[in-house]
């Protein structure tokens, strides 16, 4: 009965990787840019592989087998992404006809735009002290109140009377 249960187990895990395999050889056929071939081989034959890898585990005649073919499935979850990362962003850098098939973004020209926007906003900011001051009073507080000043007197006297009690301030 065991036996049974381990061959169902087994041939269910090799199918179900030889299907998710199948699946990501038919991405590889469809997709026309390199990058998504890429990632359709490299998600579909590690969960594949893996699939079949851990349908033999169960059906090794040890444990020592068995151990050796999830070390095999871990290593693979491992290499498998990182290496096809590697071989994709090699292709993107050295392809020169990526704009293509691609939207091409200089990054370094992207952030020294973003840097000059905030420097000028700080140097308008700087320049206006006003314009800090409305905003705040806009946000719904006044931006040069300090933490100890009581705007409301009702509030001011509540603040007086309980430092009458504690013993810092004679009472009225």
């Amino acid at each position: 009965m065991i036996a049974w249960i381990r061959f169902m187990l087994t041939a269910a895990f090799v199918l179900s990787g030889i299907v998710v395999c199948c699946i990501g050889g038919l991405g590889v056929y469809r997709f026309k840019y390199v990058a998504n071939r890429m990632h359709a081989s490299a998600l579909n034959d590690t969960l594949g592989i893996a699939l079949c890898l851990i349908g033999w585990a169960i059906s090794a005649p040890d444990g020592f087998t068995a151990v050796k073919l999830l070390l095999v499935v871990v290593f693979y979850f491992i290499s498998g992404p990182v290496s096809s990362h590697l071989l994709c962003r090699l292709e993107i850098e050295t392809n020169e006809q990526r704009e293509d098939y691609m939207t091409v973004r200089d990054l370094d020209e992207e952030a020294a735009i973003a840097a000059a926007q905030a420097e000028s906003e700080l140097e308008a900011a700087q320049d206006e002290p006003d314009a800090q001051h409305d905003a705040g009073e806009q946000a719904g507080f006044d931006a040069n109140m300090n933490d100890t000043e009581i705007l409301d007197e009702n509030s001011a006297d509540e603040a007086e009377e309980a430092a009458a009690q504690d013993g810092e301030v004679d009472a009225p």
